[in-house]
């Protein structure tokens, strides 16, 4: 529903009419477009029954990307105002850090073998569970700890940004709380893909900024380095962190065979895959030459969560090579425009700090992909391609175009930004 009302505004005034050709992402929007097209037609190739195609249990779990990639064809240019903007992105990032504050809150309790909160709070409010491998994990509101771990190193991602490629560096301010309560949140999430995933997107991003080595040297000392202390502190989250390079672990194993089966998929339908969906389907049976054109054309219709816990693997075992350069058409077309914009935005400014985390959030996407199937489920990409839909209407807004320097700690009264004709 929440989709069908942003077409109606898109249709009413999303067009991008009235903004410069630079702004629109046209190369992202053609290469989702044939995505659209090549993963239906491959559904259809299936023969699997159209009913399940719009079901939500499809939609929600082998589905998920055609939900997921719709907020690039329908978040346009609306014209919307930055203070509005950037008030959004407020609220998002306080909402994220909030449950952070009570998922962390709500650990402590859980270490200290406390339940007062039990006694407050409803059931589906206990955001902590308990796992066999890992002990305590935060979840949030999501029902996996790689989808919350996910969904906070993305918060992070883009606060950390908003906290470094701004004019100034303010320990007290939005940002430096957004960052803490992400970071916490995803640290006791004991997502091991999304602490590989952050560690190597934040160094990329700081990195970037090493012509300001100060600000650099600031943000580590007084902000990074405390929060992972802080994290650290806790011996079940301190293992857990070491316990990344480990191949013992039952989930690696499980890991390592749904590579095996991606990859078998693959090699028997290298050209477009055996089938959107059919994945985790049962009693295939095919229709082609194995090797080349193998399709997979009946069986059990299997609708639930496994899939191969690697995008680019899930995409070449469904799509193949055709599936794949697809799907990396769209996220790499969508990180080089996100940069260019960057360019056109005034250094320090909030839509300038804004892009960098867009980018950033991308390359998180890339690294968390390796493990999960980020790409292709609805929690990751909807969030970005939303954030996304953000940066278009910050660059159809006139803010490429103004030279005023917008601090990220104002978020209470920002200036309001001339359209753009």
């Amino acid at each position: 529903m929440a989709m069908l009302m942003f077409l109606v505004s898109y249709i009413w005034f999303g067009t991008d009419w009235a903004c410069e050709r630079d702004f629109v992402p046209h190369s992202t929007i053609r290469w989702v477009k044939w995505a659209y097209v090549f993963w239906l037609a491959s559904y259809l190739l299936t023969r699997a029954p159209l009913s399940n195609l719009v079901s939500f249990d499809f939609l929600r779990r082998d589905g998920a990307l055609l939900f997921a990639y719709l907020p690039l064809l329908v978040i346009g240019n609306y014209g919307l105002p930055q203070a509005f903007l950037q008030r959004s992105v407020a609220l998002y990032l306080s909402l994220i850090s909030a449950v952070g504050v009570l998922g962390a809150a709500l650990y402590l309790e859980a270490l200290s073998n406390l339940s007062l909160s039990s006694w407050v709070l409803p059931q589906d409010w206990q955001i902590i569970t308990t796992s066999q491998l890992a002990g305590n994990e935060f979840h949030g509101f999501f029902e996996a700890h790689n989808s919350a771990g996910a969904i906070y190193g993305l918060a992070s991602c883009l606060s950390l940004a908003l906290l470094i490629f701004t004019e100034r560096f303010r320990l007290w301010s939005l940002p430096s709380f957004w960052f803490a309560a992400s970071f916490v949140g995803l640290m006791l999430s004991k997502s091991r893909t999304a602490y590989v995933a952050f560690l190597a997107t934040s160094l990329i991003m700081l990195v970037g900024k090493m012509r300001n080595w100060r600000k650099v040297v600031k943000v580590a000392m007084f902000l990074i380095a405390p929060v992972v202390y802080f994290a650290l502190l806790q011996p079940e989250v301190s293992e857990r962190a070491g316990e990344v390079t480990s191949t013992d672990d039952v989930n690696v194993v499980e890991r390592l065979v749904y590579f095996e089966r991606a990859k078998d998929d693959f090699l028997a339908s290298p050209l477009i895959g055996i089938g959107f969906g059919r994945y985790n389907d049962e009693y295939l049976t095919y229709t082609g030459i194995r090797n080349i054109f193998y399709v997979a054309t009946g069986g059990e219709v299997v609708n639930e969560s496994t899939h191969a816990h690697n995008s680019y693997l899930h995409f070449l075992a469904e799509g193949g090579v055709l599936g794949l350069v697809l799907m990396m058409g769209i996220w790499v077309s969508a990180y080089r425009w996100a940069r260019k914009m960057q360019d056109r935005f005034p250094l320090g400014t909030f839509a300038y700090a804004f892009s960098i985390g867009i980018q950033a959030c991308i390359i998180f996407e890339f690294f968390d992909s390796f493990t999960e199937h980020s790409m292709g489920t609805a929690i990751t990409s909807l969030t970005v391609f939303t954030l996304f839909g953000v940066l278009r209407n910050l660059a159809g807004t006139g803010s490429a175009l103004d030279g005023a320097i917008v601090s990220v700690s104002s978020f209470s009264s920002p200036p309001t930004r001339p359209a753009l004709t």
